[in-house]
């Protein structure tokens, strides 16, 4: 094989590789968070990161109906967000006194759960996919918003 038929069949693989899995984004790695035990008390909550960003699990009451968002693991109620604000990326502070987060760059608030108060953010925090894995609670994906 000359160099002319070998640069055809290299680029010709590389071309294959990268249309392969197109629109498919790899599942992120698990990250084991905590045992349910360690919140004590409802809004009780625990910093952890996920791929690579600031997150926050909270200890939530139980909800009036079953919400994609909260998980029950173990008798306690849990839900899991980012804590970058979907308006303009900020990192959002930890829930303040009265249970609200806002956003110190343009104002977005949102409840200590993560959802949406009011803009200018269009949606809530982005949530986090939990499982309770051998009496742990791990971080597995993104929910969909």
């Amino acid at each position: 094989m000359n160099r002319r038929d070998a640069g055809k069949t290299l680029l010709a693989g590389l071309l294959a590789l990268g249309g392969a899995g197109r629109g498919q984004t790899p599942a992120p790695a698990p990250v084991r968070i905590a045992e349910p035990s360690r919140l004590f008390e409802v809004w009780a909550d625990l910093e952890f990161r996920f791929v690579g960003q600031p997150c926050l699990l909270v200890r939530v009451p139980p909800p009036a109906q079953p919400s994609p968002r909260v998980l029950e693991a173990q008798g306690v109620f849990l839900t899991a967000f980012s804590r970058v604000c979907p308006h303009a990326g900020c990192t959002v502070p930890l829930p303040d006194q009265q249970r609200f987060i806002e956003c110190g760059c343009h104002g977005s608030r949102f409840q200590a759960d993560g959802l949406r108060v009011a803009g200018p953010a269009p949606t809530d925090l982005p949530g986090v996919r939990l499982e309770l894995r051998d009496g742990a609670v791990w971080a597995v994906g993104w929910l969909d918003s």
